[in-house]
């Protein structure tokens, strides 16, 4: 499931409101090395909160394009046993997932710079996840920031919620037991189902 999405958009209609959308200092690391703080236990810091909070209730222009993009390689990909010991928003990315994101980054800003736009700015949509967040800030030096509109920590965005901390045994009778019942409408022990996330991803406006 993609849990970021990016949003390149037209400046030809700027509104004033943009430039409290525009980050502050410790944000974003991008080329002036500006960075999300987060912290040991998957928390993450955005001092920009503040700003879109008291911001203008007015819309970033409509996007010319809509970018979803998947967390790198995390820790729970190359070790399944790491679900049955660290809570799942807490799994981090590996330094391959790293080096991923940023390779990203770049792939996607020049996608951008080959439409031709002088004027293009990209306003960025993320999951509270410690895996996405990384994902965001190694993807996001890429970018000047003058090209980056805002940011939006959506929990909507989330992956589905397969249980709390999982046995891989028990995940293994799940998955079988879905496949029977059938994949888009079962719904885990203390998860989601497929449909539960459709229902709060369709709710989810960007």
């Amino acid at each position: 499931m993609a849990t970021l999405s990016l949003l390149p958009t037209s400046a030809t209609s700027k509104p004033s409101s943009w430039r409290n959308h525009l980050f502050s200092p410790n944000s974003l690391q991008c080329k002036k090395k500006e960075s999300i703080e987060i912290s040991t236990n998957g928390q993450a810091s955005f001092p920009e909160k503040n700003l879109l909070r008291h911001a203008s209730k007015t819309p970033p222009p409509r996007p010319r394009r809509i970018i979803l993009v998947r967390h790198g390689e995390s820790e729970g990909n190359v070790d399944e046993s790491m679900y049955t010991m660290v809570a799942d928003p807490k799994i981090g990315l590996t330094e391959r997932g790293k080096a991923q994101a940023i390779e990203c980054g770049e792939r996607i800003r020049k996608m951008i710079e080959k439409d031709g736009a002088n004027d293009w700015k990209v306003y960025f949509y993320v999951s509270p996840y410690k895996r996405t967040l990384e994902t965001l800030r190694n993807l996001a030096r890429s970018f000047e920031r003058s090209r980056i509109a805002g940011l939006r920590e959506e929990p909507r965005l989330r992956e589905q919620d397969f249980g709390n901390f999982q046995d891989r045994e028990k995940m293994r009778v799940e998955k079988a037991i879905r496949m029977l019942y059938g994949r888009f409408f079962y719904r885990f022990p203390d998860g989601e189902s497929a449909a539960d996330v459709y229902d709060r991803i369709t709710g989810t406006s960007v």
